[in-house]
This record gives structure tokens, sequence and C-alpha cells, in this order.
């Protein structure tokens, strides 16, 4: 229970207070605490100890939850692994997409936890009798909402929104720039910027819908929420949603336009849509256009719903809400930009391999071709040096290489024999080739030897 003495103390805070209709500016409806300050006495007074203690540690909860949220962002380990496949190398346009998109879109959910350090507004609540009519005002306090509260609505609905759709538009210009990529030449490649622009501007028009409604249209002259304008306010927020999810598919349409003209011609049949899903990152681009398209219908007649129920029947407080559903639509196309980068690495390597495989073999061709009795094992392709620690053999004489470097194609011309050839190190390689007067011999690498003995023909490609 309060004493006199608290509730004296407590006065000097009614100037946060906006009570009976009193006109008050942005800034004071922004640092409001109620527009009842009868309400916030009868809640201090409900409060034991215990319940004081509750109060500390939620705040406390709060502010760690708050530092802790980019780690529970969707996208934070798909980001990470994105960033160290890449070596941390943020100057690739690619990184700095998937940057931007990070910290922007974990900032906004940041600013979304930080609400909950504003749980309660004290306001009045309308009390009416069982035929309808109102009674007489009550007390409210629970701001679990983030509408009921004007400093939460700005953190929240206002800037939170700014960071996630402004960090959801850095993601939507992967797909132009890997249709750009690839289709530069095409002359229709306007139509993926027109339909890149439309898409962006429509989640422009949702950012700028949450800054037109002032923190100080929450609450009527009577100090009750305005929840009738709020339920029209969000009609336009869901009509606003369902166009950035069509002009999502149209902007993914597009980007398949365009890349069937060019990119598609290239890799006809042959392979199935899974191969072609693994291998070429254009094909799925095309898979978050096939989900958007599944789920427009159940959207737009939610929506349509919606508004039949609340023109014909006056029905405010039916929840038509898919919340859940537009999320997992919108984030499809943002999971495509790391599952793409990982295949896209992944295939690099497996194209990379192969094609030294391709190497080694047609220099194990060359070779073989030169010296049909030259026969060597474990032949290692390692950046252009090749070894091996193997006997080599040559008309039937020996000899041990553990080091044998050349670059592109060697032909070798000997008069006669040769004498071993040890090598430990690649610092010190000494080679020995002919007798008499056509013995050379020379140490380190084989990138000097044909100026070294004019009887020894050494060519080679640098």
């Amino acid at each position: 229970m309060l004493t006199q003495d608290e509730i004296s103390k407590l006065q000097s805070e009614r100037q946060y207070f906006i009570e009976n209709g009193a006109q008050a500016s942005y800034s004071e409806w922004l640092f409001s605490k109620g527009t009842n300050f009868t309400c916030y006495l009868r809640y201090l007074d409900s409060l034991g100890e215990e319940d004081k203690l509750e109060n500390k540690i939620d705040v406390i909860r709060g502010i760690i939850y708050s530092i802790h949220r980019p780690l529970q962002f969707t996208f934070f380990y798909w980001t990470m692994l994105i960033f160290i496949l890449h070596k941390f190398n943020f100057k690739k346009p690619v990184m700095k997409i998937i940057l931007a998109h990070f910290i922007l879109r974990s900032t906004g959910d940041v600013l979304d936890k930080i609400g909950d350090l504003l749980p309660r507004y004290y306001a009045n609540t309308p009390v009416f009798d069982s035929s309808g009519i109102e009674i007489g005002m009550d007390c409210i306090y629970d701001s679990s909402a983030k509408e009921r509260h004007p400093l939460k609505w700005f953190i929240t609905r206002q800037l939170a929104i700014l960071f996630w759709f402004t960090g959801e538009i850095a993601g939507d210009w992967y797909p132009l720039l890997r249709t750009r990529a690839v289709a530069r030449d095409q002359k229709s490649i306007w139509l993926v910027y027109l339909t890149c622009g439309i898409f962006n501007l429509s989640k422009l028009a949702i950012i700028i819908l949450h800054f037109s409604y002032s923190p100080t249209k929450l609450y009527n002259d009577k100090g009750v929420y305005n929840k009738e304008q709020m339920n029209y306010f969000y009609f336009t927020y869901w009509v606003i949603h369902l166009i950035i999810i069509y002009s999502s598919v149209i902007y993914d349409i597009s980007v398949f336009y365009v890349l069937k003209k060019h990119v598609f011609k290239l890799t006809q049949a042959k392979s199935g849509f899974l191969k072609k899903f693994k291998t070429i990152s254009e094909y799925r681009i095309i898979v978050s256009a096939i989900i958007s398209i599944l789920f427009l219908p159940l959207i737009s007649i939610t929506i349509i719903f919606k508004f039949y129920y609340l023109y014909k029947y006056r029905y405010h407080d039916l929840n038509f809400s898919f919340d859940e559903i537009r999320q997992s639509i919108a984030n499809v196309q943002y999971f495509m930009i790391f599952i793409d980068q990982i295949l896209l690495i992944s295939s690099k390597k497996e194209s990379s391999t192969k094609e030294e495989s391709v190497h080694s073999k047609i220099y194990d061709k060359k070779l073989n071709s030169s010296y049909p009795n030259f026969q060597y094992q474990n032949l290692n392709n390692n950046s252009g040096t090749y070894n091996t620690s193997s006997n080599l053999t040559l008309n039937n004489k020996s000899f041990q290489n553990s080091l044998f470097e050349y670059n592109n194609d060697i032909n070798i011309n000997l008069s006669d024999g040769y004498n071993n050839y040890n090598n430990n190190s690649r610092n010190n390689n000494n080679l020995n080739f002919g007798t008499g007067s056509n013995k050379f011999n020379k140490n380190n690498t084989l990138g000097n030897y044909d100026s070294n003995n004019s009887n020894t023909n050494w060519n080679y490609l640098k």
C-alpha cells in the first residue's frame, strides 16, 4: 500500500501524463506515461515487494535480450557461414549486400526487442453495459500491444520498420545483380530494373505509412486508445503488403523472362531440374517466385474477407492476420541468396578440381607421347608444380625424384645417358645429365637450363 507521503512524492510525475483531453506536443506524447495518473497510482499501490523486484529483473532481462537479439536473427548463422566462405572479403558486391542485409534487419530486431522495456501505459478504457452503451471509464495499463504506447510505437513500428525494410531492399538487389552479371547485353534487362524499382517502392510505401501515423494519434481526447482508427490503419497496411507480394512475383517473373532468353537457352535438357538447381544459380531464383505464387491466393482471400466483414457487419475485432505466412513468403528469397552462394562456391571448387584433373591428364599425355619409356606414378598437380616421390625409369635405368618442377610444356633431348638425380628440397636440386662434354650439372630449378648447356635443348613455355 502506498503511504500518503509516497503519493505526495509521486505527484511530481503527473507532468508525464496527458489527462482530460489536454493538448500536448509530439515530444510530450512520445515521453508520456499515460492519460490517467490515478491509474498509475492504483498500479503502484497494487505492487508488493516481490512484484517490485520482478519489475527490476524484467528491465535487466529486456536489456540483455536486446543485446542478444542479433544472434537470434533468422539469417545470422547463414550470414556468418557466407562471410567465412568468402574469407571476410567485403570488397565483393555480394558481401556488401549480405552485410547490409544483416546489419539493417538485425538492428530492426534489436529495436523491436527494446520495446519490451515499455510494458505499461496508464490510460482510460470505456466501460459498457449489456446493451453496448458506455457507462463510464476504467483503468488499463497493459501496453504489450505496440500500438498502445507512443514511445513504443515510435521505436518498434517506425524506427524498426525503417531498418527492417531497408535491409530487405538491400537483399532484393541480389537477383538484379545476378541477372545483370549473366545477361548484361540483353535489351530486356530494363524490365528487371523496372520491376525491382517497383518492388523497392512498395516497401518504401510501408515505411512511409508508419511514419505518417503519428504517436499523437494513438489516443483520443478522452485518453482512450483509438482502436477503430488503428484498425483502418492496418487495413491499409495489409493492402500494401499484398502489393509487396505481387510486386515480388512480378520482379521474379521478369528475372525469369530475361534469363530464359539468355541463360536457359544454354542449359536445355540433358539434366533434370534438380541438377540445374544445384549447378545454375538462376534456377534457384525461380523457386522464390513459385512459392510466392502458391501463397498469393491465401493472402489475397484473407484481406478480401477482412474488408468484407468490416464494411458489411462492422466487425473490427476479427483477426485475419497471417503474418507468419507473410514473413515466410518474404524470407524465401533471402534464404535463396545464401543457398545460391553456398552452391556457387561448391560448384566453383568442383569445377576447379575437374579442371586440374583435365590439365594433369593433358600433361601426362604429352610426356608419354614424347617419352614412351618414361614411366612415373602418383603425379599430383599443385598450382603448376608437379611432385613425385616414386621411382622413375628411363631406358631400363632408374633414378629417384623427390621434386620435379617445370612450367607448362617441356621437351627434352638427351645425347646419351645420365647420372643419378637426387633431390631432397627445393633449395638443393642437383641435376646431372650426359657424360663427358655432354655432362650437365645445375643447381636450383629448370628455369635457367636453356642458358647453361648449348648441347642440351630445353624448350618450355613460361
